[in-house]
């Protein structure tokens, strides 16, 4: 008896904290407004970074520009196929105000090195980089929450974090049709 009565009654709570937690959308009424409203984007982390002359370079120093941020490796084959596409991408879009910076995330032991054979392979394919590549620290991945690689993290005029394409992305066009939007 005492057993059937706490099955009945665990049975009975159960029921009434499911029922508790549905959700009632009866009652909800969706304002306009809100569904107008423009998507709120962080602020993109400045950073000050030496770049591969040992140079130092901000993200401060592109204000007022649309500026894509690549983190990559030279060990990550992905990144290296992405390389081209954002070589094109900045060809295409620099005088529109248009800036493309790539951040190495290789170890600082090996890093001078391991670039220098990394563009030297690049070229020999046809790839020449013309744009700055940065020496990355581990406090910006963290800091820009990189949890893959490649990641680029598209920056508008106004530097906010207005997209962020993680991985290898399939074409040039998928950087291209979110690009146009802040150009």
């Amino acid at each position: 008896m005492y057993w059937k009565s706490f099955c009945l009654f665990s049975l009975i709570l159960c029921l009434l904290a499911f029922l508790g937690c549905a959700d009632d959308t009866s009652d909800k009424v969706t304002d306009a407004s809100d569904t107008d409203k423009a998507p709120s984007f962080r602020l993109a982390p400045d950073f000050t970074l030496l770049n591969t002359e040992l140079e130092e370079v901000s993200l401060s120093d592109y204000q007022g520009k649309v500026v894509m941020v690549d983190f990559w490796a030279t060990w990550c084959k992905p990144c290296k196929e992405e390389i081209p596409r954002f070589i094109e991408l900045y060809n295409e879009y620099r005088a529109q105000g248009f800036e493309m910076v790539g951040i190495s995330t290789d170890d600082v032991e090996v890093r001078l090195k391991a670039i220098e054979v990394f563009f030297q392979e690049l070229s020999e394919e046809g790839a020449d980089i013309n744009y700055p590549i940065l020496l990355g620290q581990p406090d910006l991945i963290t800091r820009y929450d990189v949890r893959r690689l490649p990641s680029a993290y598209l920056i508008n005029r106004d530097g906010e974090i207005v997209k962020v394409f993680e991985g290898e992305q399939e074409s040039k066009a998928i950087y291209e049709s979110e690009l146009k939007k802040w150009l």
